[in-house]
């Protein structure tokens, strides 16, 4: 079957949403966020709205079910909790549509606000996202229904190094000091590192990609947590040591005034002593080592999480003394 091109599909969505919400599409505007997945910004007879489309090779079906379960999270976070993120227009009790041909994907409300910078959020920004993170994280645990099994768990001394040698032949063979300075220190860290220390991490529901691409601000506030695709039962750590990495990280320096706002504003709904927000630091460390590649470089989001993985290396032993001070 031939490959359809974006007009086309847009097309398509544009018919069903005819069809099924009675809306009618007079223009539309391409975002290039994200991977794979088509994304426009539409203006219709009855405002404006997002639709995101999901793409066949990276959506399986049995997928989309868990973005369905994730979907209705979001949904009762938005009505329940009151957190800043988009309304899904769901129809027939389903929040992902599919045209005649099959094409899947969903309706929201357009979000208004404006994206920052990696390492650019500012203290007030941080200290609000800090307090969104800390009452969806509580929300999600008095009410979210437990998994039964965990997403995802930490990856093996033996695995971790496997795929880290890979990465190291092929820094070498780039010829990259960088990249091969960073990952001879992640080796000696991998190598002492104590894997127990992840069996304390709590459990629970999780954005899992809480960084600036898919978060919206204004001034001084977020305005939209955005793509809760990823949501899933994992360790909700994630998204504290996330946001902070994404947000107040630049050139090798941390912002430490936004990461203590962030934990300022955390706190006031779920404790963050020092030792949890280490452990989580070095919990994406681990999870996310495998990025620290060069073939990073090739894609600007995950050269900015290479460059997250280094900062974190060079500051290893003394992440509790950076915290506490």
């Amino acid at each position: 079957m031939p490959t359809k091109s974006p007009d086309q599909i847009l097309y398509e969505i544009a018919e069903e949403l005819k069809l099924n919400y009675g809306l009618i599409v007079r223009n539309a505007e391409a975002n290039d966020f994200g991977f794979a997945n088509l994304k426009w910004k539409i203006d219709t007879d009855a405002g404006i709205f997002f639709v995101k489309q999901y793409n066949s090779e990276r959506y399986t079906d049995e997928l989309l079910s868990h973005v369905e379960v994730a979907l209705g999270l979001q949904d009762r976070l938005n009505k329940e909790a009151g957190i800043p993120c988009p309304t899904i227009l769901p129809h027939k009790g389903s929040y992902i549509q599919r045209t005649s041909s099959g094409e899947r994907f969903m309706l929201t409300e357009f979000c208004h606000g404006h994206m920052v910078g990696p390492g650019e959020v500012n203290k007030d920004q941080m200290y609000h996202l800090g307090q969104v993170t800390g009452r969806m994280h509580r929300w999600l645990n008095e009410h979210a229904p437990p998994s039964l099994h965990l997403h995802w768990v930490p990856a093996s001394k033996e695995k971790m190094l496997t795929q880290w040698l890979t990465n190291w032949h092929q820094a070498h063979s780039a010829g990259s000091d960088k990249y091969i300075a960073a990952l001879e220190l992640q080796r000696k860290i991998a190598e002492k590192i104590d894997l127990e220390m992840f069996q304390s991490c709590e459990e629970g529901w999780v954005h899992w990609d809480l960084f600036v691409d898919n978060i919206l601000f204004r001034s001084n506030h977020v305005s939209a947590i955005l793509d809760f695709d990823r949501m899933h039962f994992i360790y909700p750590e994630f998204d504290i040591s996330r946001a902070i990495l994404s947000g107040t990280i630049l050139n090798n320096k941390i912002n430490l005034e936004s990461a203590k706002a962030f934990v300022d504003g955390y706190r006031e709904n779920a404790p963050l002593p020092v030792s949890k927000l280490v452990r989580s630091i070095k919990l994406t460390w681990w999870k996310e080592s495998a990025w620290l590649n060069i073939k990073s470089e090739e894609f600007r989001t995950l050269r900015r999480f290479a460059e997250e993985l280094m900062w974190v290396g060079n500051h290893w032993s003394i992440l509790e003394d950076i915290f506490n001070d």
